[in-house]
């Protein structure tokens, strides 16, 4: 039996929703492959989403970056999580690589973790990373010359990185200098069938009215100008991960509507988010018109506004407006948007497949 050593950041969703397709289609090539999830990411959207015979360590393989909500890093707070990460290191990494021994995996994955590198790399184990960015190009601009530590950790993080044996970098990709060898593919995120459930059914909204999905990502919003929102005229919102009171008519709980992530996603009129890379690439495969609310200091963001605004449609909100509640403008300008006439790149699961079957001898 084949066994594949998946190290999976838990820094929101969108690192899983990059692999799991990946594994799927490895899957499907692979008899009887069995993949270990080494991942703080929810079982739930692997039981959702992956097809492969599969069990979940819940163990942490890198910090990422420590939020205040999905639009704002703790830059402070960052540090300190690497800080503290890097003083245990030996141990962090005799962990791994005794895991590693008792599980005897033909290959390692990694997306985007440094210390699954450095662990396969002393368990004798090939090694490739699979993403569209990694952690020292995220930390670069966040270094302060007069913190040592800071570039200490830095250079830290991409010796672990030059060790990878290869590299696959998923577009749209960001530079990673880091790496000795890659090789660019086609975007990678979750394909999602034809709607189970109907959610206008459900919630008994009329055809005229829209959908309009909040989704920022596996990192939860904090607060909503909901009473905002009530107000906004032929609009209606389904919204993920924060409890307000259900007496509003116009705003509706995810949880509580009988239809998956996926399902609802293939429904909506509108999907408001930050840009991140799962849904910025979902977005635009599928066309669906997209609302958008800058970061500014996230390495990767410029890279997906390109990408929606040259194969999708996107709007995007200022950060003032999506805070105070101004939505009705931008998202009447989003509907009225005609699809791009360039073709997005498509997925390469294939060509990712035939890089992989190479490190697993079959």
């Amino acid at each position: 039996m084949p066994v594949v050593w998946c190290s999976i950041s838990a820094h929101g969703f969108g690192h899983a929703a990059q692999v799991i397709p990946i594994l799927n289609a490895l899957g499907q090539v692979v008899k009887d492959l069995h993949v270990i999830l080494r991942t703080c990411v929810s079982a739930s959207i692997f039981n959702d989403y992956l097809q492969t015979l599969w069990e979940l360590q819940a163990v942490p393989q890198d910090i990422g970056c420590v939020q205040r909500g999905p639009l704002d890093i703790d830059i402070e707070r960052t540090w300190a999580a690497y800080e503290e990460f890097h003083q245990h290191w030996r141990k962090r990494v005799s962990q791994e690589v005794k895991a590693m021994h008792e599980a005897k995996p033909d290959l390692v994955i990694s997306n985007i973790s440094y210390l699954a590198i450095a662990s396969a790399v002393q368990a004798d184990c090939p090694v490739v990373a699979i993403a569209s960015l990694s952690w020292d190009q995220v930390l670069e601009e966040f270094i302060q010359p007069s913190h040592a530590h800071h570039q200490v950790i830095y250079d830290h993080i991409r010796r672990e990185y030059a060790k990878a044996n290869h590299l696959i970098r998923l577009h749209p990709g960001i530079d990673m200098p880091a790496f000795t060898t890659l090789t660019d593919t086609g975007p990678s995120f979750p394909l999602v069938g034809a709607p189970v459930h109907d959610v206008r059914e459900f919630l008994e909204i009329a055809n005229e009215e829209k959908l309009v999905l909040i989704a920022f990502g596996g990192v939860p919003l904090t607060e909503l100008p909901l009473e905002h929102m009530e107000t906004c005229e032929g609009f209606h919102f389904l919204v993920a991960g924060l409890s307000f009171d259900s007496s509003y008519n116009r705003i509706h709980h995810v949880e509580d509507i009988k239809a998956s992530f996926a399902d609802m996603m293939k429904q909506v009129d509108v999907i408001m988010t930050k840009p991140g890379y799962a849904t910025v690439t979902t977005s635009v495969h599928y066309d669906i018109p997209l609302v958008y609310v800058r970061r500014h200091n996230f390495v990767d963001e410029q890279s997906l506004v390109h990408y929606l605004h040259q194969y999708g449609r996107a709007v995007e909100m200022t950060r003032e407006d999506f805070e105070s509640g101004r939505w009705g403008k931008t998202l009447h300008a989003v509907l009225t948007l005609s699809s791009s006439r360039m073709v997005p790149p498509q997925p390469e699961p294939g060509k990712i497949v035939n890089l992989l079957t190479k490190y697993l001898n079959v």
